[in-house]
């Protein structure tokens, strides 16, 4: 069994303030010690329900958080700037389970530990769900770009708002619970051990669900087929920049829409998803 593992930092068990996700800070480096712990926690859960590769994706930031030492024989890390798949580089290698670790709830959620989706800069991304418009964060964009490949998000681990968000997405998912949020800055925080043990557990239970379900009950793929995506942005500069990206529709100051790919490919419209959010950042 391969698994593949998008691993991010605002959920990571322990954080909770900016400066703890801000790349050369002294609080980031002990971030990335949390961090660590977390994905150590998930590959011993995918170790004792059978899995005999591994593929983790460094996905915050510049993805450069994790290093390979100590890392088991059969894992790899995908490190490095994020562009094409972005958060999700990897699950189109033959993966059979995705496993989202340290996301966070997506913008504006009351209550919810550094909520934001993909950028600061963005206020809400939305995917085209019949004649409506449905609010999405990050985990459920890594969902579908996995179910674009086939792969079924089976486990997530981040705050309890995350979870909850989670649940409500995938019906059969299993989320491990890293700490209860607060506000966007605070939260009642479990001891790292705690936490951890909850990632192994969920991971393994996760991955042994999926293989011993049958038809209907086993985890599917998030199909987003032929869906298009709106993106709002803060400020109409910010969406002056991304509109210039080919082939998006501009619908007022802040906003733009993503059209569905030609052939229903979800991932293609991911991929200018994160081509518009650069050029927005840059």
């Amino acid at each position: 069994m391969k698994v593949f593992i998008s691993i991010d930092l605002e959920g990571i068990s322990g954080v909770c303030q900016d400066e703890q996700t801000t790349h050369g800070s002294a609080d980031w480096r002990a971030a990335r010690e949390l961090m660590r712990g977390d994905l150590d926690a998930a590959l011993d859960g995918c170790l004792a329900a059978g899995a005999d590769e591994v593929v983790v994706r460094d996905a915050h930031d510049e993805g450069d958080n994790l290093d390979t030492n100590e890392l088991p024989a059969h894992v790899s890390l995908i490190s490095g700037t994020q562009w094409g798949l972005s958060m999700m580089d990897g699950v189109d290698t033959g993966c059979d389970a995705a496993l989202l670790l340290g996301y966070h709830a997506r913008a504006g959620t009351l209550a919810a530990v550094l909520d934001h989706t993909f950028m600061d800069e963005i206020y809400e991304v939305t995917v085209q769900d019949g004649a409506a418009w449905t609010p999405v964060g990050e985990l459920a964009l890594s969902a579908a770009v996995a179910g674009a490949f086939g792969v079924p998000m089976v486990f997530a681990s981040g705050d309890d708002k995350l979870a909850t968000e989670a649940q409500a997405l995938l019906p059969g998912v299993v989320t491990a619970v890293t700490k209860y949020g607060l506000s966007r800055h605070s939260a009642r925080l479990l001891a790292p051990d705690v936490a951890q043990s909850a990632i192994t557990a969920g991971a393994r239970e996760a991955l042994e669900r999926l293989q011993s379900a049958e038809g209907e009950v086993r985890p599917q793929p998030l199909d987003w087929s032929g869906r298009a995506l709106r993106v709002t942005f803060g400020r109409t500069y910010l969406c002056d920049a991304a509109a210039t990206f080919p082939g998006v529709r501009r619908l007022d100051g802040r906003t733009l829409e993503i059209p569905a790919a030609q052939g229903g490919d979800f991932a293609t419209v991911y991929r200018a998803f994160v081509a518009v959010a650069a050029l927005a950042g840059a």
